[in-house]
């Protein structure tokens, strides 16, 4: 599972159709793939289109990504706002729009994995092999190419 690379593994790589796509730390994972934070809120009251509408409104580029009944679950890109700002908004409006409680969390290492899984496919990547070969691709040629481009380089901290 993913919970267990977390915990066990200091540096990771993610595959897409027999290439490497990323190589690096869980964080630095995390930081360069991910698509910034969740933010769960669990309204009580009338109902949740308050508080839609106050993040909406407050945080640009936001997505309301789940609604259910009173729980709305928010994707805010990292340079949608700040952590800081997200808090203030909804410590400042917990009463008025019966926010009942909130949290807000980093991408999951999940979420970024299935990311790229979206990119994976079943065919050969330049072309199907003829019926009866074996479209063996030549691992070496794309490791190297992958070593030697820059943007693929993983960032240290």
């Amino acid at each position: 599972s993913m919970e267990e690379c977390e915990a066990l593994c200091t540096r990771m790589a993610i595959m897409v159709n027999g290439r490497f796509r990323c190589l690096g730390s869980v964080q630095h994972l995390k930081n360069r793939f991910g698509d910034g934070y969740t933010v769960v809120v669990r309204v009580g009251g009338p109902g949740p289109e308050p508080v839609e509408s106050l993040m909406l409104r407050r945080f640009p580029g936001i997505v309301l990504k789940e609604r259910h009944g009173g729980l709305l679950q928010f994707q805010l890109p990292s340079r949608a706002g700040s952590l800081a700002s997200v808090f203030s908004v909804l410590a400042a409006h917990r009463g008025p729009c019966h926010i009942e409680d909130y949290s807000v969390s980093q991408t999951t290492l999940d979420q970024v994995f299935v990311h790229f899984a979206r990119e994976q496919s079943d065919e050969e990547p330049g072309g199907v092999a003829a019926p009866g070969q074996d479209a063996a691709p030549n691992p070496g040629k794309k490791l190297t190419s992958f070593l030697e481009d820059d943007s693929y380089q993983e960032t240290t901290v």
